[in-house]
């Protein structure tokens, strides 16, 4: 049988985080401008204040527009990385993996919110969501990784699992 890889890749794009972000942000811009226009400020002052302004925001918007959580499961392990805070793959040893399951959890009682969360024993890495991949490797080391995918990867990790046994 031929070997089969779950894919997965997550970003605040088109979420509504982002329209969260951009209905925020534009009224900021706004205001400002409004409240230096009416200081009769200097001129070169009031534009080096509105660039500065512009170019906070813009690349605030541009980092979290370009994070990204991608996941891939295949016959070695599980590999996730969290870009751009985490660039290299990071890989989950299928042989160290003790349990695993997809679970419902809640992003902001259980780990804090989304992103990158956790201390020295469990992590979770998160988009946007309440669905993951829960992995339990080695003694004390939970991972959990966020999916917007349960269904597909409930499925998949039913034959990755049984994959071992049939050969």
């Amino acid at each position: 049988m031929a070997r089969q890889v779950f894919n997965e890749s997550q970003t605040y794009r088109g979420t509504w985080i982002m329209y969260l972000i951009l209905m925020t942000e534009i009224p900021m811009v706004i205001l400002v401008f409004t409240i230096m226009k009416s200081q009769n400020s200097d001129p070169t002052e009031m534009a080096m204040a509105i660039a500065a302004i512009f170019g906070i925001v813009g690349l605030t918007f541009l980092l979290l527009m370009n994070i990204r959580l991608d996941s891939r499961i295949d016959e070695v392990g599980i590999h996730y990385r969290f870009i751009p805070f985490i660039n290299k793959w990071r890989t989950i040893p299928k042989s160290q993996i003790r349990s695993i399951e997809v679970i419902s959890y809640s992003p902001i009682s259980d780990f804090g919110g989304w992103g990158i969360k956790g201390n020295r024993t469990t992590k979770a890495y998160s988009i946007i969501g309440d669905k993951g991949l829960s992995i339990l490797a080695g003694e004390k080391k939970k991972i959990m990784i966020g999916t917007q995918k349960d269904a597909e990867l409930k499925a998949f990790l039913n034959y990755w699992q049984e994959e071992d046994f049939n050969e």
